[in-house]
């Protein structure tokens, strides 16, 4: 797979986090989404310094947008931590820099673009609504040595990161008031869009299931022979079995389709209640697996994934809502970019390994 492709189909990392955020660089812009895009202008993982275009002396912007600039500093610095967060660079070729480029010059402008009309409508953030949210965060890092810590060991300046936070805040409303707010999803929608993504909504496949785990594929082959001789299998893995589930007789409860490993999920879904299946090798170590009882395919009556299927919808019709607001937003700006300045900048000092 192409790595820019790669990075298009990346996964945003945790919303509410100030530093594990990623950039999510998108080609179709039209399609964009609103939680992802919305992560992509503000994403607050290593604080981009936004400055003027003044300086010594008066160099030429980037870009303007109703007069409000982007400086090529300012560019430089959000396109080179935008890049250096890639856990992959190493088959970037010179024409994925230069889309990249682009990319990161347009969320940018999309940025301005918003922070302009929230201006507009006196959309504001104040210090003590920003310190509750600031609270919020830090509350979510009582488990990892605490929030100071945090930004000292990324090297983080809180200064720049609090006005980072205020205006991601700013944007949240604007889009909320804008977009969200005049939202409406009916049932009888979602009732339709149900039937429009039937497989999203099928009932998930369980099984309940006990192993025996070791770590050495011949003491897993003795204890099969066992087994299959009727040893009991509760009893054989609480003495043999290096699981914590071994107390439990080897007892993992049941388990949906597709959260064991490949190697495993195969294995156990092709059993029979009650087989003892074979050994099987995984990272782990060597398994013995042992089918109780699969669960029944209920049919999801509307009651009870309604509340999932007004929401999923109500998701698409916001992304949709989103591209629409702003594309309006950017044809009514005075937009102007220095192609010429953007292709002969050498672009800032990207890091080669991290």
């Amino acid at each position: 797979m192409n790595v820019l492709l790669k990075i298009i189909s990346a996964i945003v990392h945790n919303f509410f986090s100030p530093f594990c955020l990623k950039l999510k660089f998108d080609a179709g812009r039209q399609e964009l989404p609103v939680g992802r895009i919305l992560l992509c202008l503000l994403s607050t993982v290593m604080i981009c310094t936004v400055c003027g275009c003044g300086g010594n002396g008066t160099p030429k912007p980037l870009a303007t947008m109703n007069g409000m600039a982007i400086s090529i500093a300012e560019f430089n610095k959000r396109f080179a931590r935008d890049v250096n967060s890639l856990l992959d660079r190493s088959s970037l070729t010179p024409e994925d820099y230069e889309r990249l480029k682009e990319e990161v010059l347009n969320i940018l402008i999309d940025e301005k673009v918003m922070l302009l009309r929230a201006k507009e409508l006196s959309i504001s953030v104040s210090d003590t609504e920003l310190a509750k949210k600031i609270e919020d965060i830090k509350e979510s890092y009582a488990l990892d040595g605490g929030f100071e810590k945090a930004l000292a060991t990324r090297k983080v300046d809180y200064g720049q990161w609090r006005e980072e936070l205020r205006k991601r805040t700013i944007l949240e409303k604007l889009i909320s008031a804008e977009v969200n707010s005049k939202i409406q999803v009916k049932e009888d929608e979602g009732k339709a869009y149900r039937r429009q993504h039937r497989g999203m909504y099928a009932p998930e496949k369980r099984v309940h299931v006990a192993q025996i785990v070791v770590r050495e594929q011949e003491k897993a082959e003795t204890i099969l022979k066992r087994l299959m001789r009727g040893e009991d299998f509760a009893k054989v893995a609480r003495e043999e079995s290096i699981g914590p589930e071994a107390r439990a007789g080897g007892d993992l409860g049941f388990v949906s389709q597709g959260f064991m490993p490949e190697e495993i999920d195969a294995a156990i879904f092709s059993q029979r209640p009650g087989e003892i299946g074979p050994v099987i090798r995984s990272p782990f170590g060597y398994h013995i697996f042992k089918i109780i009882e699969k669960d029944k395919k209920d049919k999801k009556g509307w009651d009870v994934i309604k509340g999932q299927v007004l929401t999923d919808l109500r998701k698409q019709k916001e992304e949709q809502e989103y591209a629409l607001w702003l594309g309006a937003l950017r044809s009514k700006a005075a937009i102007k970019i220095n192609r010429d300045l953007l292709k002969k900048d050498t672009g800032p000092q990207i890091n080669e390994a991290e």
